[in-house]
C-alpha cells in the first residue's frame, strides 16, 4: 500500500480506490474501512469506534476478536491509547504494551491488551476541525513500531473512515457507492449508559462516578463492563452506598 515519496492526494486517492474496489457496488461501511486498512498498515486487526464523551463511546466496527477485546477493555478501564488519542486529539502510539513505561501509563489496560493477544496498538481520532467523532485503532500481535510510510497510510485510512462516519460519499463515488450511514447504538452499549443512571440514583452520586465504581465493579469481577450493565438492568445486581457492590434487590 506504501508508495514511497506519494503525496497526501494521491495516498488518498488509492487509499478510496482500495477500498471502493472491495465493496462490488455496495455502500461503502466501516467493515470495508477496518479491513482494508489493515491490510494496507501491515496490522493484524483494527476496530472503529464512535466517541461523543471520555464515558460515552459505541463500538463500530471490530476485525477481529482481539480487536473487540482492546476497545471493550479501553472502554472497561477508561484508559488506552484509544482514550488519550480522542480526549487529545492527536494519535497515540503503543509499539511495546510490555515496556516499563507503556504499563506505568496504562498500568491495567496494558497487561489486559497483552492477554488478549496484542503487543502493539496504534490509536487515530477521528476529526476534522473542531469536529471529533471517534478513534480508528490498530493492534499488533507482535511489538514494533509502524514505519513512516505505515503511519502516512494509517492517517489516510483515518480520513476515510471520519468521512464514512460523517456519512459523505467520496467525490469520484457513483450513487450506488455512497456511504452507509450508521444505524443506532450498539445495544451493550446503550445498557451501559442506562445501567450508569440507575447506579447513580442507587448511590446518590454523579454519572461520572457511577461508571467509575461500574467499570470498577466489572475489572474487579474480570468480566466486561457490559455485562455487569445488563445484570444492574435486570435488577439481580445493585450498588449499595456503603458498599462496593450488593447483589439483588
Amino acid at each position: 500500500m506504501a508508495v514511497n515519496g506519494e503525496g497526501r492526494e494521491a495516498r488518498a486517492a488509492r487509499a478510496w480506490a482500495s477500498i471502493i474496489g472491495c465493496v462490488d457496488g455496495k455502500p461503502v461501511t466501516a467493515g470495508h474501512v477496518c479491513r482494508i486498512a489493515s491490510v494496507a498498515v501491515g496490522v493484524d486487526g483494527s476496530a472503529l469506534s464512535l466517541s461523543t464523551g471520555l464515558d460515552s463511546q459505541s463500538l463500530v466496527y471490530a476485525t477481529d476478536e482481539v480487536a473487540r477485546q482492546v476497545e471493550e477493555l479501553q472502554f472497561t478501564l477508561g484508559e488506552g491509547p484509544g482514550v488519550e488519542a480522542w480526549a487529545y486529539g492527536g494519535t497515540c502510539l503503543a509499539a511495546d504494551l510490555s515496556s516499563a513505561a507503556t504499563t506505568a501509563r496504562w498500568p491495567w489496560f496494558a497487561p489486559a491488551a497483552m492477554q488478549a493477544g496484542a503487543r502493539a496498538v496504534f490509536a487515530f481520532p477521528l476529526q476534522a476541525g473542531a469536529i471529533r467523532l471517534g478513534t480508528l485503532d490498530l493492534y499488533r500481535a507482535r511489538s514494533g513500531p509502524l514505519t513512516a510510510e505505515q503511519m502516512a497510510d494509517a492517517l489516510t485510512f483515518a480520513a476515510a473512515a471520519l468521512g464514512v462516519m460523517l456519512h459523505t460519499a467520496h467525490p469520484q463515488a457513483s450513487p450506488a457507492q455512497e456511504v452507509q450511514p450508521f444505524g443506532g447504538m450498539e445495544e451493550s452499549r446503550a445498557e451501559v449508559y442506562q445501567a450508569t443512571g440507575m447506579i447513580a440514583v442507587q448511590l446518590g452520586a454523579s454519572l461520572a462516578e457511577a461508571l467509575v465504581r461500574l467499570r470498577a465493579h466489572a475489572f474487579s469481577q474480570g468480566v466486561g463492563v457490559a455485562e455487569i450493565a445488563r445484570q444492574v438492568v435486570a435488577r439481580t445486581l445493585r450498588f449499595d452506598p456503603d458498599l462496593a457492590a450488593d447483589a439483588g434487590d
